[in-house]
């Protein structure tokens, strides 16, 4: 549980530069340069735990993980730039209940009863918060379930995987996956002399984006995926809401408040 609530942390710290840095750059060069920003980390942590090859049987799930990374990617990005951040959201709160549902049916992992309402508690509590409605003519609405259900399955897909390699290659070998078809779908060219502008939120990113991947695929062979995301959700969504009010100066409603007190309920069941 330490290291699940440790990734989900990383993982909202993460939203946060990624917001900062969304003011001065657009999501897909972002996406690229927070790959490869973080290959170095994860190549060096392989190499430090003696750079071990994983077994044959690794390869299959593992590309098949990281090309739905890489789509779920490629369609955030999409959503983001047709949708209603507020519709994006909400739809990415879907993804505890694909993981869940996934290692109950494949990898025989089922929910307990409580920890199921704790999910379906963060999901509907997240659209109170973000006030959204299931619209199906909203744009971005597509791209985002498809977002939510390709990390939704990733995650799950990643635990089979980690039956044959260690965590570090993994993170190394999607990694490569996920940057190669962003970049060449997006056609993402990256110039170094921008970047420099905003090292300092660049490495920063790179730190808690790289810890949040460990912890994450630590978090997920010790639990079921689909609490480890259900606690990512939850926490990265009501951080992002709190760090508006306080940093950014953004109003919460009444609404708002309640909703938020309503997804920490819902988090705390999960942690029981």
């Amino acid at each position: 549980m330490l290291f699940a609530l440790l990734s989900a942390l990383c993982w909202a710290g993460f939203d946060f530069c990624r917001k900062k840095l969304a003011a001065y750059y657009d999501a897909p060069l972002m996406s690229v340069v927070f790959s490869l920003s973080v290959l170095p980390v994860f190549l060096m942590l392989w190499v430090y735990g003696g750079a071990k090859l994983p077994s044959i049987e690794y390869f299959l799930p593992a590309s098949f993980s990281g090309l739905l990374a890489a789509i779920a990617s490629v369609a955030f990005i999409r959503a983001l730039a047709i949708g209603k951040i507020a519709i994006v959201l909400s739809m990415l709160s879907f993804t505890p209940v694909c993981s869940a549902l996934l290692a109950w049916l494949w990898l025989k992992e089922p929910l307990t009863l409580v920890q199921i309402f704790g999910i379906l508690g963060i999901v509907s509590g997240s659209f109170w918060l973000m006030g959204a409605r299931l619209n199906t003519s909203e744009g971005g609405i597509w791209q985002a379930l498809l977002t939510s259900a390709c990390w939704g399955c990733s995650i799950v897909i990643d635990k089979y995987a980690l039956q044959y390699s260690d965590k570090a290659f993994h993170a190394t070998y999607i990694t490569i996956i996920v940057l190669s078809a962003t970049a060449l779908a997006l056609g993402v060219r990256v110039k170094l002399d921008a970047i420099q502008k905003h090292i300092g939120w660049w490495s920063v990113s790179a730190l808690v984006f790289s810890s949040a991947v460990i912890f994450q695929l630590v978090a997920i062979e010790l639990m079921q995926p689909g609490i480890v995301e259900g606690l990512k959700r939850s926490i990265g969504i009501i951080s992002a809401m709190l760090v508006g009010a306080w940093i950014f100066k953004e109003q919460l409603t009444n609404k708002q408040c309640v909703a938020i007190f309503f997804m920490l309920l819902s988090t705390l069941i999960l942690l029981i």
